[in-house]
């Protein structure tokens, strides 16, 4: 097997993961298998119905996918936070020479499994140095791009924007979402995600762990992938719609920053990003949500709680 596509999937939707199949249907590219990691605890019934949908349809494509579940392997449905397992679990198990990863929202062109491997033979041609290809992330409804490489330090999004490319031709793409790669197998098994930072950030954690083994990392504006964007509530917007999430988002970003950054970028993390952190959600969460001002004072409490504590657990380096 050339290629493995690798997807993980919450199962809640199954036209969306529908029009992910019939995009890979229409793949110039034939070598390649699917497997779909059902990121969820299926009961038995559940799984089958399930599976028996997409069965059922007249897609080839279908009889080279692998549903992978609690039920028919090691899965372990109750990991720690989620994204990261599942990447990390087919990864290890993945049988093609090649992994593609996508989200089961995504669609992409009929050519683009022929132009990743076409771009990765040209990149490495007399050299013994591997690479990974990575596309730009548009809109699924619009031809704008959404998520493009990084270039720089933004304080507001607590993100440290890299620059490791270097090509005129690719300077528009400022920052990338690390859900789409395509690599060989062996190079991905270098490094894993980290279970810790399981979601939010640990795209960028993983594009460091490799950038730190030398693997060089190549985004390219003519590889395609259209991403299906729901519609936020207001609440999702100012980054509190749950209390469980947006401590998580705070948890994983000190994680990283810990993980990754300079004594010098943490003390400006300290500095720049936490007060105004503070200050910007409480301000907008009360101002729009007056009735709620005594939860949402103790949930940002709550978090700098959760910071004192990371911040003790481990060395700073």
């Amino acid at each position: 097997m050339k290629i493995s596509v690798v997807c993980g999937s919450r199962a809640n939707n199954k036209e969306l993961l529908l029009s992910f199949f019939k995009s890979l249907d229409k793949q110039t590219f034939k070598d390649f298998d699917v497997n779909i990691v059902c990121d969820r605890k299926f009961q038995k019934n559940e799984e089958l119905d399930f599976i028996s949908f997409f069965k059922n349809q007249n897609l080839e494509v279908l009889n080279r996918t692998n549903f992978i579940t609690n039920n028919n392997s090691e899965f372990n449905p109750d990991h720690w936070w989620g994204a990261s397992y599942v990447r990390n679990f087919w990864i290890q198990k993945a049988k093609g020479e090649f992994i593609q990863l996508f989200d089961d929202d995504n669609e992409v062109d009929d050519y683009f499994l022929e132009d990743c491997l076409k771009k990765r033979e040209k990149m490495t041609v007399g050299t013994k140095s591997e690479c990974v290809i990575l596309p730009s992330l548009y809109y699924r409804d619009r031809n704008i791009i959404q998520n493009q490489w990084f270039s720089h330090f933004n304080y507001r999004e607590s993100r440290p924007m890299l620059y490791l490319l270097g090509w005129k031709k690719q300077a528009r793409i400022q920052m990338f979402t690390w859900n789409w790669i395509f690599s060989k197998a062996s190079t991905l098994r270098k490094a894993k995600y980290d279970n810790q930072i399981a979601r939010i950030s640990e795209d960028i954690d993983y594009t460091l762990s490799l950038h730190e083994k030398w693997i060089q990392l190549r985004v390219f504006s003519d590889l395609k992938v259209k991403h299906h964007e729901r519609d936020k509530t207001k609440l999702e917007q100012a980054r509190i719609w749950s209390y469980s999430q947006a401590k998580q988002k705070a948890r994983n970003r000190f994680l990283f920053t810990k993980k990754h950054w300079t004594s010098k970028q943490i003390f400006q993390f300290y500095i720049c990003w936490l007060p105004w952190c503070l200050v910007w959600l409480s301000t907008k969460a009360i101002i729009r949500w007056w009735k709620d001002r005594f939860k949402i004072i103790k949930w940002l409490f709550d978090w700098v709680k959760e910071w004192y504590k990371l911040s003790h657990k481990s060395k700073m380096p």
